[in-house]
């Protein structure tokens, strides 16, 4: 079962996406001084086809509601409903016809890579991001901006890693830790169902969880590299793995 909260859309592109995506707003405020822009209007338009109240405020009003940057005119409050339990992400994936294509995120922190690979993984087909529970809100307003707002379409599932990494491979889902002592990606059979361990940004996957990997892939670099930022690593790791499968049973790519 998902658990809701609230949160606010502050990205005017976002918002707009979401709405077209068929989610749905508590309100939208927006500054009295912006409805001649083209996606405003057409804001505007899905949330009277949606009943959604649409309150006209002035731009510093917008201002003072905004988290994360001055120069927003639309603001969405959206109730969050895409946080759920691992067993039952699972079992629609499979009632779907679907393969599990999960990111686990260890310890990964800043708000910056967390955007960005949302973005990523929704871009690339990923059906499942794990994370540890965490002490404040994974989904803040700068991630939520960060992600163009697909942080809020797809599932997301909040428990200890270890418990999550037996469930996966009691599902047969093949746990495949990002490591610069693993095999090249190129070289290894990404697959079928997996789920790829990504680790923090300053000591990269810990001891603990490496130990519980299947297996360890790195991505081959020149000049000496030691490491990728871990939003970078993210996304070549998922397009490969979309590359793949394209050439076996189907890319899980959007069309």
């Amino acid at each position: 079962m998902s658990r809701t909260k609230f949160v606010q859309v502050e990205n005017k592109n976002a918002l707009l996406e979401l709405l077209e995506e068929g989610k749905t707003f508590e309100k939208i405020f927006i500054a009295n001084n912006a409805f001649k822009d083209p996606k405003t209007r057409r804001i505007v338009e899905l949330a009277g086809q949606k009943g959604i109240l649409v309150e006209k405020v002035a731009r510093r009003s917008i201002s003072r509601r905004s988290k994360t940057s001055s120069k927003e005119s639309v603001i969405g409050l959206m109730r969050v409903d895409n946080q759920f339990d691992l067993t039952e992400v699972l079992d629609e994936i499979f009632d779907l016809g679907l393969t599990p294509f999960v990111l686990i995120f260890n310890d990964i922190r800043y708000p910056y890579n967390i955007g960005a690979i949302f973005r990523t993984a929704y871009a690339a087909g990923v059906n499942c991001i794990i994370t540890p529970i965490q002490k404040g809100n994974l989904l803040s307003d700068e991630v939520i901006r960060i992600s163009m707002g697909t942080c809020l379409r797809i599932p997301i599932v909040e428990m200890s890693l270890f418990t999550a990494i037996k469930v996966l491979q009691k599902n047969a889902v093949e746990i495949v830790g990002v490591n610069m002592e693993g095999q090249s990606m190129y070289t290894t059979d990404l697959t079928g169902p997996k789920a790829f361990l990504m680790g923090s940004e300053d000591i990269g996957i810990s001891s603990k969880m490496i130990d519980r990997a299947d297996k360890l892939i790195s991505i081959p670099m020149k000049g000496g590299l030691g490491s990728l930022n871990v939003s970078v690593a993210s996304s070549l790791v998922m397009y490969e793995k979309a590359r793949q499968d394209l050439g076996s049973e189907g890319s899980p790519l959007r069309k």
